[in-house]
């Protein structure tokens, strides 16, 4: 499971979830001089950035908000708002899972 976190938004929030569909592979576009990902230090033979294919599953009515998460005691030691974390890839426990699909299926 991956949940979809949109962090350039108003608001902030999780607005559904994803699965992976292909495992890690080597991120091509780390190699592509001309594109805005490309990364000298990583090599077809000794590639740095992976990524993966992922698909949506569900979209959520009610996003969960950066907000929400916050005032959920169950989550206040979610990596995602720990202060200093930035956001890309990190684990999500279970029962933090739990907890923000039942948000999501709240009528907050």
């Amino acid at each position: 499971m991956v949940f979809f976190y949109h962090s350039n938004a108003v608001p902030l929030a999780i607005t559904g979830y994803c699965e992976v569909v292909r495992k890690g592979y080597p991120d091509y576009t780390a190699l592509d001089k001309k594109g805005g990902h490309y990364d000298p230090s990583s090599t077809q033979e000794n590639p740095i950035w992976f990524m993966v294919d992922i698909r949506l599953v569900q979209k959520f009515k009610n996003p969960v908000t950066l907000d929400a998460m916050k005032n959920e005691e169950g989550l206040k030691d979610m990596r995602l708002l720990q202060r200093g974390n930035r956001l890309s890839v990190m684990p999500v426990m279970k029962e933090e899972a739990s907890q923000i699909l039942k948000l999501a299926k709240s009528k907050v």
